[in-house]
């Protein structure tokens, strides 16, 4: 995992970028939209950012029931590191098709707050120019809950937000 923390190259980069990554099919259309117009500038720096809900640490007796909880929690650790590589598998996809592989950086780091409150913090610390998501349309629950592109937009000033759809 890489950090964003300096500047790299000894150049001042021209744009930076969150980039919320989820691994699904918008996604990837976020990726494309970032490499269809901003993939020409130089001295661009990319931070593909996904906050996963950590598994939780069980202390277990050995009895059956416990065995099974074991074997879940252990698909879950495998889950979270497939995703890790998935990841970075998107930041060689981007590197190869034009972005400066040094300037792009993974963040791949346990949630403590909802992903909404998360790319809010990172996009407020970090200073970032820019952050893209998508929106996945048609799910019942925003309507309850709020949306992550939405409460991002109303909460982050100064910061560009290009919602991919």
């Amino acid at each position: 995992m890489s950090d964003p923390s300096g500047v790299k190259g000894g150049k001042m980069p021209d744009l930076t970028i969150l980039v919320a990554y989820n691994f699904t099919r918008q996604d990837q259309k976020a990726l494309d939209f970032l490499l269809n117009t901003l993939a020409h500038l130089p001295n661009t720096d990319i931070t593909l950012f996904h906050g996963y809900t950590p598994v939780p640490e069980i202390s277990s007796r050995e009895n059956p029931i416990m065995e099974k909880v074991r074997g879940n929690l252990s698909y879950l650790n495998q889950t979270i590191r497939n995703q890790q590589e998935s990841l970075e598998q998107a930041k060689t996809h981007l590197a190869a098709k034009g972005f400066a592989a040094d300037r792009i950086n993974t963040l791949f780091k346990p949630r403590k707050k909802d992903v909404a409150a998360e790319i809010i913090d990172l996009a407020k610390r970090r200073a970032f120019d820019m952050v893209i998501l998508n929106r996945n349309p048609g799910k019942v629950t925003r309507f309850f809950s709020g949306s992550v592109y939405n409460k991002v937009v109303q909460a982050v000033r100064g910061i560009a937000v290009c919602v991919v759809s």
